[in-house]
């Protein structure tokens, strides 16, 4: 038992070691020349654009559920008025940045895996080993950069979405009229909100590109190992987000309250 447990163990540890070399690895090879501007721009499209539709049904759905439930619940106290204001800072600073990065992430994590796995067993990145070209530099360091930048842009876009959806139900579902509806939610929303989400997703981003690419890379074993590396990559990919969501939204918390 303990000889099973210390391989289990050392297994985790040389896991972790893996990840953490391909994680240096793929910043080294953004922040130095040359850059793959083509190759990054097409990601950025491929990871954003294309990801709106799905962002935009996530967010807009968010805002009203929470518009519609916290209305309701302070309906009992004679307060609705203030849903607005409330769900403005809950929906920037935590619904909207997750839920985008939980559903864009799985997305794009999953399409990575796949992509990067197939190539992995048809041994096109082998064969891009043997001629000498970098395939770090050239598969992961665009994807990576890509996720961390249009996943903000995404949580801005969403975030807009999700405040519409919000006042859609507020001013049908819950009768608040339209202008104080807005003009709480300007009251009671402050830059800190917006910017500790949105900083939050350029982590978010980065989560989503790495573990795409790494289990995509570290695919074994033919199509079941695409399979493997896919789901593998989603369930990693949404429960690290979940973690840095903790971890930065605790550092958030602290920093505001210190300034203030």
């Amino acid at each position: 038992m303990i000889g099973r447990m210390g391989s289990g163990i050392l297994t985790v540890l040389e896991e972790t070691g893996r990840f953490m070399l391909f994680v240096w690895h793929a910043f080294v090879a953004i922040v130095l020349p040359p850059f793959r501007r083509s190759d990054t721009v097409k990601q950025m499209w491929l990871v954003g654009v294309r990801s709106l539709p799905i962002a935009s049904l996530t967010a807009m759905f968010v805002g009203m559920v929470m518009v519609l439930n916290t209305g309701y619940q302070l309906q009992r106290f004679g307060a609705k008025l203030y849903a607005a204001g409330i769900v403005i800072i809950a929906l920037t600073r935590e619904m909207i940045p997750v839920f985008t990065a939980v559903v864009v992430g799985a997305r794009v994590a999953a399409s990575m895996a796949a992509e990067l796995g197939t190539m992995k067993i048809t041994e096109q990145i082998d064969a891009m080993q043997a001629l000498a070209v970098n395939p770090t530099k050239y598969l992961v360091a665009p994807r990576v950069a890509a996720t961390t930048v249009m996943l903000p842009v995404i949580t801005i876009y969403a975030n807009v979405v999700g405040a519409f959806g919000g006042f859609l139900v507020g001013v049908s579902a819950l009768n608040i009229p339209a202008k104080l509806y807005w003009i709480n939610t300007q009251h009671f929303l402050r830059f800190s909100d917006l910017y500790s989400g949105i900083l939050k997703t350029v982590v978010f981003g980065a989560v989503v590109g790495i573990v795409g690419c790494y289990f995509g890379f570290r695919t074994r074993g033919g199509a079941e190992g695409v399979g493997q590396a896919t789901t593998t990559s989603v369930v990693a990919t949404l429960i690290l987000i979940l973690l840095f969501d903790f971890i930065l939204s605790s550092w958030f918390l602290y920093i505001t309250r210190t300034l203030v």
